[in-house]
């Protein structure tokens, strides 16, 4: 089965698109299915990481004075893969008109999402918990397309399930170790922000790692706010986050996609909103106990930061960390691989559509 996805990733952006494509592409390349992403060269894009990866990357041009153009891109796209078993698509500027246009190329069409959007697809993944956008997607049916909603299906890196079962008999009574990751490119520097109320925080002296994006453009901030703490360490475009989150007693972190690989090792987590779109997920998953959100990025401090770290305890920890591992158990690449395989296997019929 041949697998084409089309992503893109930025400093506007952010990384997680791609990232989760390519946790999924993983996994289909383990099950003996071939692999390939289409994305456009965007400035602090991840085209290099995805070929160090080990994926095939086909790259559309960039062009700095235009939108993205659904037909365009739509006939980019095309020309780029030729035929395909499946093409998966991640974009929130790429819709219904894009997906019109690109089925010609191949047999079936999957779309990520998490906005609500109209779609024309076979398959529609919306890995958010209890988001609104949920009621706008039309209820699977054999004329319908195939929905597969909720954070089971979340796209984690194989290294969260290998270290779930750790992470999860961790006893994280006292923050002694804590774990910065606002998003992969934080163009906002909220990661400054939380690093100063750290140092202002009673829980200054705790290990502190800090991860951001290759493509950070506020990376020698990070480092200056990094030295002023007693025990801070940077990584850059680390491969070792499910690890970093495993050792970790508490997150400061992004409501993105983030949050879903926190809950999978149980990490309790400080939630600061970077996006509209992150508002009633994170809402819904503190309703679950599994976080506390602080508020929205722009509307918060570093003394915020630092009053909440203060009233931290260990009974709010073990809570937090209890009701976060039953809300994502690693297996969703796994899940979503198999529905791929199992659609394959059926009639091919035409590209469906949904409505928001």
């Amino acid at each position: 089965m041949r697998v084409c996805f089309r992503a893109d990733a930025s400093l506007e952006i952010g990384s997680g698109h791609v990232v989760r494509c390519a946790n999924l592409a993983r996994r289909l390349a383990a099950d003996g299915h071939e692999v390939t992403f289409v994305c456009r060269r965007l400035r602090g894009d991840l085209a290099d990481w995805l070929t160090d990866e080990g994926f095939e990357l086909k790259t559309l041009p960039f062009d700095p004075g235009q939108a993205v153009a659904e037909p365009a891109d739509a006939e980019a796209t095309a020309a780029a893969i030729g035929q395909a078993d499946w093409l998966i698509v991640d974009h929130y500027a790429l819709g219904n008109a894009w997906e019109q246009i690109v089925s010609v190329s191949t047999k079936q069409l999957m779309a990520i999402d998490d906005l609500g959007r109209r779609h024309a697809c076979d398959l529609l993944l919306d890995q958010n918990y209890n988001s609104p956008a949920h009621a706008h997607y039309p209820t699977a049916g054999p004329s319908e397309c195939t929905l597969l909603l909720g954070p089971q299906y979340a796209l984690l890196h194989p290294d969260f399930a290998a270290l779930r079962d750790h992470s999860l008999a961790k006893r994280r009574n006292s923050p002694s170790r804590l774990l910065v990751f606002m998003s992969g490119s934080d163009a906002g520097n909220e990661t400054c922000k939380a690093l100063e109320g750290i140092r202002r925080s009673r829980l200054r002296q705790a290990h502190v790692d800090v991860a951001i994006g290759a493509n950070n453009p506020h990376r020698q901030a990070v480092e200056r706010a990094c030295a002023a703490l007693q025990s801070a360490t940077l990584h850059i475009q680390t491969a070792r986050m499910a690890p970093l989150m495993a050792e970790a007693d508490l997150a400061l972190g992004g409501a993105g996609s983030a949050t879903w690989e926190r809950c999978a090792l149980g990490l309790p987590a400080l939630v600061t909103v970077l996006a509209d779109n992150q508002v009633h997920v994170a809402q819904a998953v503190e309703r679950a106990g599994a976080l506390r959100v602080l508020g929205r990025s722009a509307e918060l401090t570093a003394g915020d930061y630092a009053r909440v770290l203060d009233a931290i305890d260990a009974a709010g920890l073990t809570a937090m960390s209890a009701a976060a591992a039953t809300i994502c158990d690693c297996k969703g690449a796994e899940r979503v691989s198999g529905k791929l395989m199992q659609l394959s296997a059926a009639p091919v019929h035409a590209h469906t559509t949904s409505y928001a």
